[in-house]
C-alpha cells in the first residue's frame, strides 16, 4: 500500500507548480484561469482532509424536521433534507421563537462547516469579527 505522497499532498504539489511556474509564464488574459485552477486545486486537498460533516448535518436535519429519518449517509440524504427544510421554511414552520432559534444555529454550523473548505480566510475574518 503506498502511502506517500498523499492525494493532500499531491493536489498542493500540483496547486504549487501551477502558481509558482505556470501561472506567472502565462499570458494575462490566461492568468485568471490558471488562479482559478489552482484555487480549485486548494479547496479539493481541504475537503479531503476535512472530516466528514455530513453525518452532524443530517443529525441536525432530522432534529429540525420532526418525523424524518434521513434515508441513509450520503449526498442524497442530505440534499432530500435540505428540500425538506426549504419546504418548511417556506411553509412559516421557523419564523417564531425556539423553531427560529435552531433553524439559525443549523444553518450557521451548515455555513461554517461549508467555508472551512471553500473558502476559510472569509471564515476566518467572520469568526475574528464574532468575538
Amino acid at each position: 500500500m503506498k502511502v506517500e505522497p498523499s492525494s493532500r499532498d499531491l493536489l498542493e504539489i500540483a496547486r504549487a507548480t501551477l502558481l509558482s511556474e505556470i501561472a506567472p509564464a502565462l499570458p494575462e488574459a490566461q492568468r485568471y484561469g490558471a488562479l482559478m485552477a489552482a484555487n480549485a486545486l486548494a479547496i479539493a486537498g481541504r475537503e479531503i482532509a476535512a472530516p466528514d460533516a455530513g453525518p452532524a448535518e443530517l443529525a441536525r436535519l432530522a432534529a429540525l424536521l420532526p418525523g424524518w429519518t434521513p434515508p441513509g449517509d450520503g449526498p442524497e440524504a442530505l440534499r432530500e433534507g435540505t428540500a425538506r427544510l426549504a419546504a418548511r421554511i417556506r411553509e412559516g414552520a421557523f419564523d417564531d421563537g425556539a423553531a427560529r432559534d435552531s433553524l439559525i444555529a443549523h444553518l450557521r454550523e451548515t455555513v461554517r462547516a461549508r467555508l472551512a473548505i471553500s473558502n476559510p480566510r472569509a471564515l476566518a475574518r467572520e469568526e475574528g469579527t464574532a468575538r
